[in-house]
């Protein structure tokens, strides 16, 4: 008992009249305790210990259900989650209705528990069982709250049984872990406990004999405290949020509860309130909210908060006038920064790009929104100003911002932004609406980004429509067979057709041919490349089972055909298994076929399916990069990889000539190429001068317009039969 409070507290509780019984002393204290905030459900009990019989004994309950208030008027130790509780001694949560919960009837709602045990020293009194939501976690600071009033309601327990109410009474209020005050029937205070005095600063000293009022913060009005003090009044109690001075001056929540004190003809004889700090509370609050609003690594607003900034400004510019202005940024090349050198890099990037645009624009909303995704918006106020030109010079200041050198450690590393811009009036269009007018912006100049930036128009709107139904189509293509395969002719030194390479062509009932360039980056995005490249595959191997079975391989003297492979088919292991099975039902030699995936392909994935390629080079396989020159990858690195073919990119082949930089790096290519074991092709041959100089350069094989365009498959034969008869091999 604290110093200050002994002198007046044992006069001043021979005033609160108290029954004889202790069942309405506890479910008093149980109304207490089930107004915790994070009590939500407000139901619980108190089970008194029978020791001699082993059984908990139930003596208040509050909104317990008729089915367990009966089935639980008594409880074996050991049985159901208070049993166990009371056999153990230990405190027990559970967030759900688990196979513990021995006491459970059809249609019960689901529902978690804090179970207390009310010991006094070792000496198991009895239980509290306390109704949580489900799913709700333990949390050390609520089990501390509750062995706090376990500890209060064993005292009221033992004090009953002892018949000592004023012990009872001092015992309970001054160790309680919330503020505890006592003021007489004229609200003056008469006696405060040492929560009390912890949490608002103040001595019993300093309060006895004024009134609660000393506590004002100044945030409620008259009108607050009269409608408090009626509930009182007429319910007999009252209880809810307040804020209240520290004699400091901080201003702090507590959860306050009034309970007016009576004798046994209702005339008031004091008042009694009990309140807990809700500082740490709020606290906690404003970190959910700052999880739950701000992005974790940039500390900028998320996706979440800047949809209510947006509607914010969108409203400011309908009522006074003006645009919003929206522009989305994407860091390209990102995910190369966060693959290659780690995730720590790619954080400090993120970190240094928020810092580089925060303040570009005066006044506005910065966000980050995707793994690379940023956006800015912001007012602009000027209803004559010439929106798209103030946008485009915006976007070029963020632009300018982004171009120095990035800096992580000993690596220093430069990356582009695209920019998609979008504006609106505030009449008429939602926040959605805008936003994703600046990410069709943003994908245009993502496909063309000579600016680096790109402001939305009505053809970008509708380019995106037609991209959204070939999508939906493409998905369609096989079912509706409209899918072909064309083969363009590989050709060795001396001019004979050893192969073709088999391409892929669409064309759409609705939209016509389609080119690979377009549908197949769709069916990638779609996902619907998977099954696409299936059927390319089992159609090439079944092409060249005819072939083969028809004599004509064997005739023709050409041994493989190469198929174009997405990195998406090779991330599934399933993949190897397929191609392989493909195959051997087909009676066709893994040698006779040669996979292709780009170089880009290769770089992006590679530490994800060299182990695939390795698989099927171990069954024979050929494995060809494509595009070579064009991923900013090196022999070097490729020198793991299952290799056998290296395909150079027809941009380098279309600009060689004698002497010129790519002339010569195609040359070195084909060196460098040749001493790692590889064989090359150089695809995009449209001139005898350009076979020329490849050959002199020492590539091995050739294929482009020069020899063939892509034919159909009765097309291709005769195309050989062709070149046959004109070398002087045909087949008499």
């Amino acid at each position: 008992m604290p110093r200050a409070q002994s002198s007046s507290s044992g006069s001043h509780l021979r005033k609160i009249e108290t029954s004889d019984e202790l069942f309405p002393v506890l479910t008093s204290i149980l109304e207490t305790i089930i107004h915790l905030p994070w009590l939500s459900t407000g139901a619980g009990g108190i089970f008194l210990a029978d020791e001699e019989n082993r059984q908990l004994v139930l003596a208040a309950q509050i909104n317990f259900t008729p089915f367990i208030a009966g089935a639980c008027t008594r409880v074996e130790y050991g049985h159901c989650l208070c049993g166990r509780v009371a056999e153990s001694g230990q405190l027990l949560h559970v967030d759900c209705v688990d196979e513990h919960h021995e006491t459970r009837y059809e249609g019960m709602e689901e529902h978690g528990h804090y179970v207390v045990p009310i010991k006094l020293g070792d000496t198991l009194l009895g239980v509290m069982v306390l109704y949580i939501e489900a799913g709700h976690a333990c949390d050390s600071s609520e089990v501390g709250v509750l062995e706090n009033f376990a500890a209060i309601v064993a005292r009221i327990i033992q004090s009953s049984r002892l018949q000592q109410e004023k012990e009872l009474a001092d015992l309970i209020l001054a160790h309680s872990s919330g503020a505890v005050m006592i003021t007489d029937r004229d609200k003056r205070i008469q006696w405060v406990n040492r929560a009390f005095e912890q949490i608002s600063g103040f001595t019993a000293e300093d309060v006895l004999g004024k009134t609660p009022a000393i506590l004002r913060s100044g945030r409620h009005g008259k009108d607050f405290y009269a409608a408090m003090w009626e509930g009182i009044k007429r319910h007999g109690f009252w209880e809810g949020e307040v804020w209240n001075r520290r004699k400091n001056g901080e201003l702090y929540p507590e959860w306050l509860n009034i309970v007016a004190l009576k004798d046994r003809t209702g005339k008031v004889l004091s008042y009694a309130g009990m309140s807990i700090d809700l500082t740490p509370v709020k606290e906690a609050e404003k970190k959910i909210e700052r999880l739950a609003y701000y992005d974790s690594v940039t500390q900028l607003p998320n996706a979440s908060l800047l949809h209510d900034r947006l509607e914010r400004l969108l409203h400011m510019a309908a009522t006074e006038g003006g645009h919003v202005l929206v522009m989305m940024v994407d860091l390209l090349n990102f995910h190369e920064i966060n693959g290659g050198l780690g995730r720590s890099a790619g954080d400090a990037v993120l970190r240094e790009t928020a810092r580089r645009i925060k303040g570009a624009l005066e006044g506005a909303v910065e966000a980050r929104t995707g793994a690379d995704e940023f956006v800015i918006a912001c007012h602009v106020s000027d209803e004559n100003a010439d929106i798209e030109q103030l946008a485009v010079t915006l976007a070029k200041r963020i632009g300018k911002r982004l171009q120095p050198a990035y800096q992580f450690g000993q690596h220093e590393f430069t990356l582009g932004g695209a920019i998609g811009i979008a504006a609106d009036s505030g009449k008429g269009m939602t926040v959605d609406s805008l936003l994703r007018h600046a990410t069709i912006a943003l994908s245009h100049c993502k496909k063309h980004p000579q600016d680096g930036h790109a402001f939305f128009n009505s053809e970008m709107e509708r380019e995106t429509e037609y991209q959204r139904l070939l999508g939906a189509a493409i998905g369609k293509a096989i079912e509706r067979k409209e899918l072909r395969l064309a083969f363009q002719a590989q050709v060795d030194r001396t001019g004979r057709v050893i192969g073709a390479e088999v391409l892929l062509r669409w064309h759409s009932r609705e939209y016509g041919n389609v080119s690979p360039e377009v549908f197949i980056a769709l069916a990638e995005e779609r996902g619907a490349i998977l099954d696409i490249g299936r059927w390319v595959f089992e159609q090439t191997v079944e092409q060249m089972a005819s072939w083969r079975a028809a004599g004509l391989c064997e005739t023709f003297r050409f041994s493989r055909l190469a198929v174009n492979i997405s990195p998406q088919q090779m991330l599934s292991r399933a993949t190897v298994a397929q191609f392989y099975r493909c195959c051997a039902n087909s009676g066709i030699p893994p040698e006779s076929i040669e996979l292709e995936l780009t170089e880009t392909g290769i770089m992006q994935y590679s530490d994800n399916v060299i182990d695939q390629f390795r698989a099927l080079s171990e069954m024979g396989f050929k494995v060809a990069i494509d595009d070579f020159g064009t991923g900013h990858s090196s022999l070097s690195r490729l020198r793991n990889f299952p290799v056998d073919v290296l395909k150079i990119d027809r941009s380098f082949v279309s600009n060689i000539e004698e002497g010129n930089s790519d002339a010569a790096l195609v040359r070195s290519i084909i060196d460098l190429a040749h001493t790692m074991g590889f064989e090359v092709i150089a695809e995009g041959v449209e001139t005898a001068d350009q076979l020329r100089l490849l050959k002199d350069f020492g590539c091995d094989l050739f294929q482009g317009y020069y020899f063939s365009k892509p034919l159909s498959a009765d097309e291709f034969v005769a195309y050989v039969k062709q070149q046959l008869a004109a070398n002087g091999d045909a087949d008499d």
